[in-house]
């Protein structure tokens, strides 16, 4: 087999990067569509889920945990550091995102008995999840699959199966987000199977539709107006802490998938140990909790030095970045349990906007001397 016969063989993706390309801007329209409606995926999706989150948490009640794995690919590992913090709170276990491929080939020689694997696939077929969870359970390790789909292998061949309720025509946003959802539900049941209190939690989890909806139609418009602006721009550079970490490299996903443009996400610190926004870069800046706020203002601070453009995403209330950075988008009181799937949303709506601003100057992808 040669490289084009091998290269046919191994791209999964139908569409390019080309201005106009049909096939992209097909499922462009679908994602417009899915990101509008996330708050409905995340209400179905925990709706749907009781009875079987419910027996779930009632085998691993009495079972030690000793640490979680949350497994996938793309937007599927992701998902796995916006949840992280609060699983850790609640189980009081180590829990960590893996990347699929990784883990199954380098990380299932820890795993034991007292390992709980989430396995999260849209298709509920990608195969360096099945063959992680696979892996995972053949050393004792709690099993549980996450999807979309009904009838994949994901939902079938493992003890713990939990169906998402959204769809992912386009590329992923409510299916990102409804997983996150049923995440925190899940270590909600567990730890009241376990005697604890996860009222807050539920709570939480209850206003969390509405929220998600409310900041989606209201930074409709300033999105639109940011991506018209920065439509020429070939890098966009993401920074977020802890758990907000998730919403960064949500955003430069939506913008490597739909724009199609480079983009690169990264923990807050990181800004600060490189060279890192160059004159004129656009960078967004995710910010809404107090413990990163310090390290926040003094990243707000470093890209006005290094003459760069400052985009950061805060709570209502909040001053002092805002008055620091170019431009400021303040997102509704949340509760913290749950703000990285609603702070997640803005960068869905601009990359969505980036592709249609960029389509309708004739922008596709950047070249090498273009």
């Amino acid at each position: 087999m040669n490289i084009e016969q091998q290269l046919r063989e191994i791209r999964r993706e139908s569409s390019s990067d080309a201005p106009g390309d049909p096939e992209r801007f097909r499922r462009v329209a679908l994602t417009e569509k899915e990101m509008m409606s996330q708050g409905d995926a995340i209400r179905a999706t925990l709706e749907a889920n009781t009875a079987p989150l419910a027996a779930i948490a009632a085998d691993l009640a009495v079972r030690r945990i000793r640490r979680v794995a949350m497994v996938g690919c793309g937007d599927s590992w992701i998902s796995g550091y916006g949840v992280r913090h609060v699983m850790e709170c609640v189980l009081g276990a180590a829990c960590e995102p893996c990347e699929a491929f990784d883990f199954a080939t380098y990380g299932l020689g820890v795993v034991d008995d007292e390992t709980v694997v989430i396995g999260l696939s849209s298709s509920g077929k990608t195969e360096p999840v099945i063959e992680g969870l696979k892996g995972a359970a053949a050393r004792g390790a709690y099993v549980i699959g996450l999807s979309n789909t009904l009838g994949s292998p994901l939902m079938e061949e493992f003890p713990g199966a939990l169906h998402i309720r959204a769809t992912r025509g386009g590329w992923p946003t409510q299916s990102s987000t409804a997983a996150m959802a049923l995440k925190l539900a899940l270590t909600a049941a567990i730890a009241e199977a376990r005697g604890a209190d996860a009222a807050t939690l539920h709570t939480a989890l209850n206003a969390l539709p509405a929220q998600v909806d409310g900041v989606a139609w209201s930074l409709w418009d300033p999105a639109k107006t940011l991506a018209a602006r920065l439509a020429r721009a070939d890098l966009v550079l993401l920074a977020g802490a802890g758990p907000y970490y998730a919403p960064a490299a949500f955003g430069a996903a939506k913008l490597k998938e739909l724009a199609p443009i480079h983009a690169h996400a990264f923990p807050l610190e990181e800004y600060h140990h490189y060279r890192t926004q160059k004159a004129g870069d656009p960078m967004f800046l995710i910010a809404p909790d107090t413990a990163s706020h310090a390290r926040a203002l003094e990243t707000a601070i470093m890209s006005r030095g290094s003459e760069g453009y400052c985009i950061a995403i805060v709570p209502e209330g909040e001053t002092e970045i805002a008055a620091v950075a170019d431009i400021a988008w303040h997102l509704p009181p949340v509760a913290e349990e749950t703000a990285p799937i609603v702070y997640s949303v803005p960068l869905h709506l601009f990359g969505y906007h980036a592709a249609m601003e960029r389509d309708a100057i004739g922008l596709g992808a950047p070249r090498l001397g273009g």
